[in-house]
């Protein structure tokens, strides 16, 4: 019984430390300038132009897989092929941006082009937003 609840302790430890590191937990909050409870296509925009070079970390213009991977999400390889529509090995800053409006199409559930928290939070949508910003 002990190892059955230090497996599950430890588990559920390594999900929280691996997800806060990866990404930032305020980063709705961060994105939502004008506190408006929800992200605008222009925080947005500047969000997921933040992002980018925050990812740049060579600051060529481009994101490598290395680069994209440094923080060690699990998810990292697949969002970046996703990212990579002409599969030449790096994302430069259009198909960044592109890739991260047609997640940002994906999750706005209400089609309002706006991200609210609870589209943000929802399960399927956290995942792969914390890519973006």
């Amino acid at each position: 019984m002990k190892k059955a609840i230090l497996l599950i302790f430890s588990f559920l430890a390594v999900l929280f430390l691996t997800w806060n590191v990866y990404a930032d937990s305020n980063a709705f909050d961060k994105a939502d300038t004008n506190k408006d409870g929800a992200i605008t296509e222009e925080e947005y925009k500047s969000a997921v132009q933040s992002k980018f070079r925050e990812y740049d970390t060579n600051k060529d213009g481009v994101i490598d897989a290395s680069e994209f991977a440094a923080k060690g999400h699990p998810e990292a390889a697949k969002e970046f092929k996703f990212m990579d529509k002409n599969n030449d090995g790096v994302v430069n800053a259009d198909e960044f941006f592109r890739a991260a409006i047609q997640r940002r199409d994906n999750f706005d559930f209400n089609r309002d082009a706006k991200i609210s928290k609870e589209e943000f939070n929802s399960s399927k949508a956290l995942p792969i937003l914390k890519f973006y910003f």
